[in-house]
């Protein structure tokens, strides 16, 4: 087929096209948890505080009209949530891979105060850090560093 017959094609096939409408915009807050950027205030915290800081947050957001909130729940191949895969963050806990006592999931409630508030609420996964500089405790038994330390890098 010429260039210019695909051109042609081309041309016709935009003219035949309905594009959706635009619903609305996209406005959201993103959240870091790396280091404890953003939350919690700092690592090992009472559950409850850690909730009523996340809460702050979300109320925050409904405040401003965000419509969505960008949360990072894996920031060095560790997790906010209960994970097979993963350990608990230092961040949360103050210990890499230690769950938080008394248990709860921090993803599983951030989604449902999110909705609450009329909010999406998108995870934020890290897929390539396994460690950041600032971390202060050592990477738990289960860490990628440690089940495979060959496929870490500087």
């Amino acid at each position: 087929m010429s260039m210019l017959a695909l051109l042609v094609m081309a041309s016709t096939l935009h003219q035949t096209l309905t594009l959706p409408p635009l619903q609305r915009e996209f406005r959201a807050a993103w959240v870091a948890t790396v280091v404890n950027i953003d939350w919690p205030s700092k690592p090992g915290i009472p559950t409850q505080q850690a909730k009523n800081e996340m809460l702050a947050i979300l109320d925050r957001c409904k405040e401003l009209h965000f419509n969505a909130v960008v949360w990072q729940v894996r920031p060095s191949c560790d997790a906010f949530y209960p994970s097979s895969l993963e350990p608990w963050s230092e961040y949360l806990t103050g210990r890499a891979g230690k769950a938080p006592d008394p248990m709860w999931d921090p993803l599983e409630f951030g989604i449902a105060e999110a909705h609450r508030r009329g909010l999406e609420f998108h995870a934020w996964f890290n897929p390539y850090r396994a460690k950041h500089k600032l971390q202060k405790t050592e990477p738990s038994y289960n860490h990628i560093s440690n089940t495979k330390p060959s496929i870490v890098k500087k």
